[in-house]
């Protein structure tokens, strides 16, 4: 939940499990059909929740949303083809959603997903038409989606989508009513992966243009295909999620209300989960976690939250259009400090960038793999200070580190943002002798910013969409638009292109491999930082609570039993 998901390197320490968006260890199971077994006698009379939404969400229409924040409602308010859950065995599972069946072809280029009656939220029906147009509107230039890319699978997608084809030759059509016909460019490994995520979420063309440029922006100018509908959206405040009476399987919905609070000082937040105004958040300071082992209330969720944190640099910018400078960066990241000091030890020090539990064919990415880019490069480059000279000296600037001033652009204002500004100015001080300011600023300003290249280093975090190395690969292909670093690369751009046009195991690992070089090694277009665990307490009385690996947490079967 990339959705992709992009998230402020600040959140990605105090928020990491509060996003709610992990691995799902075998404490996360749940029944395969949802709560059916539960005993509907024993469940509270008043059926809410209170969760953590990590900040105000950019916005909720499905073609332009790209954050974090985002996502987790959406997963909850939007239904797409499929739905990701989270089985006994408490792994993912992909289910149906709006689509109740689906088959491929023997070659794989095809596939057809047959609906189920189901019901937009103001009662009208759900159609194949709703799902084409959803599409088609993603993949429309003057959209302007920085998520378009996820649909190149579908043949004609990228022709369409940089304007050398038409929508209709797009391939995705309405067979019937209740039918979906894809075909794909060459079979895709991870293709029925995206059938979970936002841009396969069904779209209403009358309502978009009803909604025009505040569609998306507030509950009035939407409708809604998923278990809940927004009740109420108090901007930079909360969002209160609301049953909704017209999904197909609302049955199975035990919640009648779900309030997404943007809490943004940690201590607030520590201090509502004590005392119950939350039911659930990331807890990251020993202390804390001491505080809330002893009440006994609590269930923890652990593992890795199949994300990496990583920064950024503008290439734009006449530093960081050096190689050796952004290499120096790198070099210098103090990536073990990070885990001590801003992770509480909830992370580990990335030796590269896709992270653990993102898995080909079944088995772990970086177990196959074997390959350490990060290490290498300072293996080979024992003095970052050095390299920064001698890419100084390129650029003709004055050699002495200390002459030079760079700003870190941070998302964020609150205190727990200006420790992790104030890490980085004081790492790169010290390892590479500059001087550095940090530039704080809300999470909308900072993506503002970013996009149009008005930074010069900058943090974030990834977080997978679906469970392919992929997902960490293709937003840095150059019609991609994800990360604004100004970098582009034919030889990344086709190796890329190539991953997706073969489904053998064995070559998709080298040529992510290839990538992976490319990406830290040789361009230093990022410096990963951290693979963060998330450390999720949630009170004893949440029943059913759901979070994947690969998606965000969805409450559609979750309730409350016993609440005091």
């Amino acid at each position: 939940m990339k959705s992709k998901k992009l998230l402020a390197a600040l959140l990605a320490s105090s928020m990491v499990a509060t996003a709610l968006v992990g691995c799902g260890p075998k404490d996360d199971k749940k029944p395969a059909d949802g709560d059916k077994a539960a005993e509907t006698s024993k469940i509270d009379k008043e059926q809410y929740l209170n969760v953590v939404l990590g900040a105000e969400p950019k916005t909720l229409d499905p073609s332009k949303a790209t954050d974090l924040y985002s996502s987790q409602v959406l997963v909850n308010v939007m239904e797409a083809l499929t739905r990701l859950e989270v089985g006994q065995d408490g792994k993912d599972v992909i289910k149906p959603g709006i689509a109740k069946e689906w088959k491929k072809s023997d070659d794989g280029l095809k596939w057809t997903f047959t609906l189920r009656d189901a019901k937009w939220s103001d009662g009208k029906a759900i159609t194949a038409d709703q799902f084409v147009y959803g599409i088609q509107r993603t993949l429309a230039k003057e959209t302007g989606s920085q998520y378009a890319f996820l649909l190149y699978p579908i043949k004609n997608a990228n022709e369409f989508n940089t304007g050398k084809a038409k929508a209709e030759d797009v391939g995705v059509k309405a067979v019937d009513e209740k039918t979906i016909e894809f075909t794909l460019t060459a079979p895709c490994a991870y293709f029925l992966d995206l059938t979970y995520f936002k841009v396969m979420e069904p779209q209403r063309k009358d309502i978009i243009e009803a909604g025009g440029d505040k569609y998306g922006t507030e509950p009035n100018t939407m409708v809604f295909s998923g278990p809940f509908t927004i009740g109420e959206w108090v901007h930079n405040n909360k969002i209160e999620l609301v049953k909704n009476k017209e999904y197909w399987d609302n049955s199975n919905v035990k919640l009648d209300k779900a309030t997404m609070k943007i809490i943004k000082e940690e201590t607030s937040r520590m201090n509502e989960l004590l005392n119950g105004s939350l039911d659930a958040a990331g807890v990251t300071k020993p202390e804390w976690i001491q505080k809330f082992d002893e009440t006994k209330k609590f269930d923890v969720k652990k593992g890795y939250d199949s994300s990496s944190t990583y920064t950024f640099y503008n290439q734009k910018d006449k530093y960081f259009a050096n190689a050796k400078i952004r290499k120096a960066f790198l070099i210098a990241e103090d990536r073990a400090g990070k885990v001590s000091t801003l992770y509480k030890n909830l992370a580990e020090p990335a030796t590269a960038w896709c992270p653990p539990a993102i898995q080909i064919d079944g088995k772990d990415y970086r177990e196959k793999v074997a390959y350490k880019p990060i290490e290498d490069l300072k293996n080979e480059n024992k003095d970052a200070k050095a390299l920064l000279v001698e890419g100084l000296k390129e650029l003709g600037l004055d050699p002495d580190p200390a002459k030079h001033t760079f700003k870190y652009l941070q998302s964020g204002t609150d205190a727990n943002a200006k420790m992790f500004a104030e890490f980085a100015q004081q790492n790169y001080k010290t390892a590479l002798g500059v001087n550095v300011e940090c530039d704080y600023v809300e999470w909308a300003i900072f993506q503002k910013r970013t996009d149009e290249f008005d930074y010069q280093v900058a943090s974030m975090a990834w977080s997978a969409d679906y469970n392919d190395p992929n997902t960490f690969f293709d937003m840095f292909m150059s019609n991609a638009g994800i990360c604004p670093t100004g970098w582009k690369s034919d030889k990344y751009d086709n190796l890329i292109k190539d991953a997706g046009n073969t489904i053998d195991p064995a070559k998709r690992t080298e040529i992510f491999k290839q990538a992976e070089k490319i990406l830290v090694y040789e361009d230093a277009v990022i410096s990963p930082g951290v693979w963060r665990f998330k450390n999720t307490y949630v009170r004893k009385h949440v029943k059913n609570y759901m979070s994947p690996t690969f998606g965000a947490l969805d409450l559609k079967y979750t309730y409350t039993e016993g609440r005091e």
